[in-house]
């Protein structure tokens, strides 16, 4: 090449045939490598690349646990576990199992989307995974920890899922996943014009995975301005049959077209407002128009597609859905629309709003979801103020929509096996407003609330919520070892959390608490609201300035065990403590068949025959319990 450029700069010369040669082969040389001038060409769409989205493990799986690597016979226990994400190493799942040579099954119903779904499994040893009764996973053999994945496509609706699985020898872990895959067949095509009338050729033509914008005083691309445009996003999707919710929220106008049919129309100015409206569709394909409009100041859009509550579909929903009322009796239409977490339903608003712009006093809210359930009896909790009417599939179970307020009301409700719908209807007139619901066993929620403590028997009577608080006065409070600023902080929880009260200390300056997640633990008082006349009628805990006394006796466990709140199997779980953990013991039942033990701060009783003593002597343990 150099000498081609050093040719072709140099001095005239004749141009004898070969040097002739030498040219014409440079020009065509650098021709070729140089850049051409730019050439006018109608623009190509390109093509995405698929997209994986955040991976989700699904939640309430029925866990079925054996004592053999076939899954023959009857379980050796059976659990809902929240996700199959398990790394048990060399120990056991559970009682009643081995380390070696045992299996498990998992069944759940999820609603998915429709789309394309990656699904993953990481796996020691043998797996097998079932969806919709099809098999697409097949690997069941002895292997070290190997990933497999598969792609699959599904309609909208509730799937069914079994995950199969066995371990040999060695370590045992699964961990079970799935992606969305956002393809051209199942992403919203949407346009984006520079006037508020969908008029003209857009601007923007982009694919997006969902509609759910929040702009502010933003705009989507800087092709768009934030002020005066509008949208429109379409995607012709397949749907199992079935009754639909959607819910379409917008600041400022929307519309919403299924199948060319104008079902929502709200093409006006207005702060961010959300509408719903249930829709029976058969199963196929069906094309849905959702039509947006920004006038000025804030922009978003956002639409959900969901089954609708009271819905043929056996799947849980992942949220609760709130409905937000400006006034007390839920009527008109509600203000504001928005999914309010996965657990139960834990709020405490003290004297100001849900969220800016809403009344401080005289609102309500609705909130339903459908929760599945193993069947059994369960124990329903509602610490409320104001007023609240609690149903079951329709059916009134607690109503006390006229106070009293600051109160604790349970009922016990024998649930069948399979999906319920729950309706938690709230009102609140002056002064402070919370509500809590929470039930025993938690299936369904993730994380599990606390349970308050209740008079045992009392049955389905109103009781003083004498042993519930909520943390007042603090952004986050220190959950301490010991009831003193200068031990150890074992977790910071935040305001408006429902705690479980267990006793004070001598000088009633700190308060033994429960936290959401389990871990027991000490707070200062003046951050915890009771509704008792004082808190001097706590009990008082037995230890020496509230905390437990070293013993010097410590203990390995030789099996995964329950730590509990008591010594005894009716007792509340608090955690699961893994085998070959050790512990701080630090007192003994009388029977001498459990111990009180501290781990990882937290403070329960285990059972003593899995405990091997590794430091003392558990004969001079003291009494506890």
């Amino acid at each position: 090449m150099i000498r081609c450029v050093r040719l072709l700069r140099g001095e005239l010369m004749a141009l004898r045939p070969t040097r002739l040669m030498a040219l014409l082969l440079c020009a065509t040389l650098l021709a070729a490598l140089l850049p051409s001038a730019p050439v006018s060409r109608a623009a190509q769409p390109e093509p995405i690349a698929p997209i994986v989205h955040a991976a989700e493990t699904g939640s309430n799986w029925t866990g079925s646990y054996f004592p053999n690597r076939t899954l023959s016979g009857p379980p050796a226990f059976t659990r809902i576990d929240p996700a199959i994400v398990f790394n048990w190493g060399p120990n056991s799942p559970g009682p009643g199992i081995g380390v070696q040579n045992w299996s498990a099954r998992w069944d759940g119903v999820q609603f998915l989307n429709a789309g394309t779904y990656r699904l993953t499994v990481r796996v020691d040893d043998g797996v097998r995974i079932f969806v919709n009764g099809q098999l697409v996973i097949d690997e069941w053999r002895e292997q070290a920890p190997t990933t497999f994945i598969r792609d699959i496509q599904v309609s909208a609706g509730v799937h069914a899922f079994r995950i199969e699985y066995f371990q040999a020898l060695g370590d045992a872990s699964i961990s079970f996943s799935w992606q969305l895959v956002l393809t051209q067949s199942t992403a919203w095509t949407a346009q984006y014009f520079n006037n508020p009338f969908l008029s003209g050729a857009p601007v923007l033509t982009r694919l997006e995975p969902r509609i759910e914008h929040f702009w502010g005083l933003g705009s989507p691309n800087p092709l768009v301005p934030p002020d005066r445009f509008s949208a429109r996003y379409t995607a012709t999707l397949p749907f199992q049959a079935g009754t639909y919710r959607f819910v379409l929220a917008g600041d400022d106008g929307v519309r919403l077209f299924i199948n060319d049919i104008l079902v929502i129309d709200q093409w006006r100015r207005q702060s961010l407002t959300a509408y719903s409206i249930d829709v029976a569709l058969a199963a196929g394909l069906h094309t849905i128009r959702v039509e947006y409009y920004e006038d000025t100041e804030q922009a978003a859009i956002r639409l959900t597609i969901d089954p609708a509550i009271g819905s043929p579909f056996g799947a849980q929903s992942d949220f609760w859905f709130g409905e937000y009322y400006t006034n007390p009796n839920l009527s008109g239409s509600p203000a504001f629309v928005r999914n309010d977490g996965f657990s139960g339903i834990n709020f405490n608003w003290n004297a100001s709003a849900p969220q800016p712009g809403f009344p401080r006093d005289f609102f309500s809210v609705r909130w339903t979801r459908r929760i599945c359930t193993p069947g059994r009896p369960t124990r329903f909790f509602i610490y409320v103020d104001d007023g609240m009417r609690f149903f079951i599939d329709n059916t009134l179970i607690i109503d006390a929509w006229s106070g009293p307020p600051d109160t604790v009301h349970q009922r016990f409700v024998d649930l069948t096996a399979g999906c319920h719908d729950f309706r938690l209807e709230y009102q609140q007139q002056t002064r402070q407003s919370f509500i809590v619901l929470t039930w025993d066993p938690p299936d369904g929620q993730s994380p599990p609330l606390p349970i308050p403590n209740v008079v045992p028997g009392s049955g389905g009577q109103t009781i003083s919520a004498n042993v519930v608080g909520l943390v007042v006065n603090a952004n986050l409070l220190n959950v301490r070892a010991a009831d003193s600023p200068a031990s150890a902080v074992l977790e910071q929880i935040r305001g408006g959390t429902l705690v479980t009260v267990l006793a004070r200390n001598n000088a009633a300056t700190w308060l033994r608490v429960r936290t959401p997640s389990g871990v027991i633990g000490w707070v200062n008082a003046n951050f915890i609201q009771t509704n008792l006349p004082s808190i001097l009628s706590l009990p008082v805990d037995g230890a020496v300035g509230g905390a437990p006394q070293p013993t010097g006796v410590r203990g390995q466990l030789t099996s995964g065990l329950r730590l509990r709140e008591g010594p005894g199997l009716t007792f509340r779980q608090l955690t699961i403590i893994e085998w070959g953990q050790t512990v701080d013991i630090i007192g003994r039942s009388s029977d001498g068949q459990w111990y009180e033990v501290i781990h990882r701060g937290q403070r329960g009783w285990i059972f003593a025959l899995y405990v091997r003593i590794i430091q003392g002597n558990p004969l001079s343990l003291p009494i506890t319990g």
